[in-house]
């Protein structure tokens, strides 16, 4: 069963007008219907226990409100080198926030051996003020140190439907199918640009995640998972936690849907740090 099959696992298109257009584009789109293959969904962000306003006393996780951003779309590229990041790496994606300059964005970006790069490109639509204390955790994560944005970018990954060897992987990725601090095991740069955020995430800094990473390459065509990401909230001040953003994938074949990028973009436009 994929996700698009049970009730609990509510899926909702992308509500962002404007789309993200390269110049060459592949088969990797936005899912239609429950077989379908090599495509993306935004997810239902309450599909994912959280912990909640009272968790330091009483330890209880709650499904999240709606997450904060919602999806745009999803691309797929491969290159001859390993891109530094997305917005500063890919023009299209670049005038697209240009383009875009009065709405705020979230960036999250993959680093996968055999030098693809899958980048999810997620539009806020959760209005400011509507929730102070995701606003002001996002804020401090956005703008915060290095040290703060490590210890803070917390994972979810849900395997819906892949191999038992497939899903064995995922435990050496990601600590079993749990919340995990992912900087802490991969190494991870954090780029904040006028509009947007990037987290980019090198599943290959790690020999042990870097070999599970490449076998997961191999599979994606068999793979269907909900991945989330937020940032974990510490004390009553920063609770409850709130989905920053999550989509699915489903059955990806990334060499199929790989888009051939030639050279990195010349300019600039973000400040960086890297854990």
């Amino acid at each position: 069963n994929d996700t698009a099959q049970t009730p609990e696992n509510k899926m909702a298109s992308a509500t962002a007008k404007s789309q993200w257009i390269h110049d060459v584009e592949t088969d990797f789109h936005e899912k239609t219907k429950d077989d379908d293959t090599n495509c993306y969904i935004d997810v239902d962000a309450s599909r994912f226990p959280l912990r909640g306003k009272n968790y330091l006393s009483d330890r209880k996780k709650f499904p999240s409100e709606e997450a904060a951003f919602k999806l745009v779309c999803s691309k797929c590229f491969r290159t001859d080198y390993k891109l530094p990041n997305a917005v500063d790496s890919i023009d299209s994606l670049q005038k697209f926030l240009d383009d875009n300059s009065d709405k705020e964005y979230f960036i999250q970006t993959w680093l996968v051996p055999g030098h693809f790069t899958v980048v999810s490109l997620y539009e806020r639509t959760l209005e400011r003020g509507k929730d102070a204390v995701f606003d002001r955790l996002y804020d401090k994560f956005r703008y915060g140190d290095p040290i703060f944005q490590k210890e803070r970018f917390k994972f979810i990954p849900e395997i819906i439907d892949a191999p038992w060897a497939i899903k064995k992987t995922v435990q050496i990725l990601s600590g079993s199918i749990r919340p995990v601090l992912l900087s802490k095991r991969l190494k991870t740069s954090f780029h904040n640009g006028k509009n947007y955020f990037e987290v980019s995430v090198d599943t290959g800094s790690s020999y042990a995640v870097g070999m599970a990473a490449s076998t997961m390459v191999k599979s994606f065509a068999k793979i269907v998972a909900n991945l989330s990401f937020l940032v974990e909230g510490r004390d009553e001040q920063e609770l409850p936690e709130r989905v920053i953003a999550a989509h699915s994938f489903s059955k990806v074949d990334v060499k199929s849907v790989g888009i051939r990028l030639l050279k990195i973009s010349s300019s600039t436009s973000c400040s960086s740090t890297e854990t």
